[in-house]
């Protein structure tokens, strides 16, 4: 391809990301430093000045820093046992790590509140066991509880960030150690754990992100008391009508996020440079018989293990059991009214929609999302995987900010930029597909990306030479050897997309709502049974989904049958 072609090519991307993510970007940034007396920063140092603004602030920043502890202590115990022993359910509690990017945040504050809410299954349980009137745990509307889902939430993604770092590390080092008489623990803090730092970092410093932005779990499961800045923005715009401070509480929050942002970019450059690989790290049966039951050095793990058991399964398992339940007569029965109210194709005046026209939707805006986020950034991904040009940075840096954005914040800046013709896109479908599409870029690029930068280019020379034009060399050589990064951005795509809650709030009018936002406002109606027959729906949709995305990728790659 010429030059001017492979220029006009990377300029679509950037193009789409300039108009559709940078201009709305700069609009809720522009109106965030407008006062009565025009452009000023009086909107921003009202909020340092503002003593209940200050606090929402500084509990923002608190229980992202609490969260991230949480989610790195649970994490790292995580990623050690997958990395040092092999045992039942090891295979299970891998796939467990895929809990963030599968999930709604919705449908995780749901579990907990059927779990460890004041009526909840734990609460009930030791209520009986113990004979007392009032929930000895009093998790619900509290810090804790929004600690404990953020853990439930991101602990994976510390997991995997050093479970994949551990796994890789060379062993040698570790046994010349133990070789010279160094104890474990010394072999431990002076080698095995500045060698995970940068996979630790990265990890920690992405999960702050999410927690400083997380706004479905604070909303559901904080309460009037605990309000966050992204809480406090949706609170401003939508209940209070400020559209000002509501902006200029998401442009501070922008900058915050933008900050530890570049810091995760470079801890994951860092982490990449000085890793060195190996294809082998042996590991350890954690179960020998009956006999290994009774060492005490086993028994913080087995009870890690239940703890674990129950913050990662009990949620998911209370919400499909309470879709498949109701109460009547003091008794608890099986039932299938919530999935016949949810299948309905008439309007819910709960929704202010139809039930199952929301399942279509989400699928709608899923499928077209993961088709334009794929493109876009496949095309990103090999400008930077395989050129080196000025300004190459700078664009990288540009493609991965929409990570640093809050999505109460997106959907305002949204909603706020296209009100005019020519491009009047808020209330409509195409708003809510840009947003999902943005956000989804950058996840594209981290799958397909490295997959490119492996690829040998001489094998692409070589067919190049005897005469293949370059789109069958890309058809029959490069596309097969990044297929598995293509399925990967395509299933990250398409999973962000249907999960995404905070924009598509601000965004979705009737008639567009999604699943994420139907079962926010079924359980904002406290209709917790079909909010859990939704949920279910959602995970089925999103699992099935997951099963023919990956199909469908290996027929249109490799030219076979499903």
């Amino acid at each position: 391809m010429p030059r001017a072609g492979r220029a006009a090519l990377i300029a679509l991307p950037l193009f789409f990301l300039g108009l559709f993510f940078y201009y709305p970007l700069a609009g809720l940034v522009m109106r965030g430093l407008t006062g009565p007396a025009g452009v000023s920063l009086s909107q921003l140092t009202r909020i340092f000045s503002d003593g209940y603004l200050r606090h929402v602030l500084l509990f923002t920043v608190e229980q992202a820093l609490l969260s991230t502890l949480a989610s790195v202590i649970l994490g790292f115990f995580l990623a050690y046992l997958l990395t040092a022993y092999d045992f039942p359910g090891k295979r299970l509690l891998r796939s467990l790590l895929i809990v963030p990017f599968a999930l709604p945040a919705i449908t995780v504050a749901l579990g907990f509140i059927l779990v460890f809410g004041n009526s909840g299954i734990l609460n009930r349980w030791l209520m009986t066991l113990f004979h007392v009137q009032s929930p000895p745990l009093p998790i619900l509307y509290s810090l804790q509880g929004i600690l404990l889902a953020h853990a439930f939430y991101n602990a994976p993604i510390v997991a995997r960030f050093v479970a994949a770092a551990w796994e890789r590390i060379a062993p040698d080092y570790e046994e010349s150690a133990r070789a010279l008489g160094a104890p474990r623990w010394r072999v431990f803090s002076d080698i095995t754990l500045p060698m995970l730092m940068p996979a630790l970092i990265s990890g920690a410093t992405i999960v702050f992100i999410y927690c400083f932005l997380s706004f479905p779990i604070v909303l559901t499961l904080g309460g009037a008391r605990f309000s966050t800045i992204e809480v406090e923005i949706y609170r401003r715009a939508i209940i209070q009508i400020d559209s000002n401070g509501a902006a200029a509480l998401a442009t501070v929050e922008l900058l915050i996020a933008l900050l530890f942002t570049m810091s995760y970019l470079r801890a994951e450059r860092y982490y990449a440079r000085h890793l060195r690989l190996t294809t082998h790290r042996p590991t350890r049966p954690l179960f020998t018989g009956l006999s290994s039951l009774a060492r005490p050095s086993h028994w913080l793990i087995y009870a890690f293990l239940a703890l674990s058991a129950l913050l990662f399964i009990g949620p998911i398992a209370a919400v499909v059991v309470d879709s498949f339940t109701r109460t009547w007569q003091n008794q608890t029965i099986f039932t299938l009214d919530w999935y016949r109210a949810i299948l309905q194709p008439s309007y819910s005046a709960l929704i202010a929609s139809s039930p199952l026209q929301s399942v279509g939707n989400s699928l709608s805006f899923a499928g077209v999302t993961m088709g334009l986020a794929l493109t876009l950034g496949t095309i990103l991904s090999v400008a930077l995987a395989r050129r080196r040009f000025a300004g190459r940075g700078w664009i990288e840096t540009l493609a991965m900010a929409p990570i640093a954005i809050s999505g109460v914040a997106w959907g305002l800046a949204l909603l706020w930029a296209f009100v005019r013709p020519p491009l009047a896109l808020s209330g409509t479908w195409g708003a809510i597909v840009i947003a999902h599409t943005a956000l989804a870029i950058p996840f594209v690029i981290r799958a397909i990306r490295p997959e490119l930068e492996r690829l040998e280019v001489h094998l692409v020379e070589a067919a190049r030479s005897l005469g293949a034009s370059r789109a069958r060399a890309t058809r029959d050589i490069v596309l097969p050897l990044i297929r598995g990064g293509l399925l990967n951005a395509a299933v990250f795509a398409f999973a962000i997309s249907i999960a995404e809650t905070s924009a598509t709030i601000m965004l979705a009018q009737p008639g567009l709502l999604t699943m994420p936002v139907a079962v926010y406002y079924l359980l904002a109606s406290r209709q917790f049974g079909a909010a859990s027959a939704m949920s279910v729906l959602l995970i089925a949709v999103i699992t099935l989904s997951f099963v023919l995305v990956d199909r469908l990728g290996e027929r249109t790659l490799r030219g076979g049958k499903v």
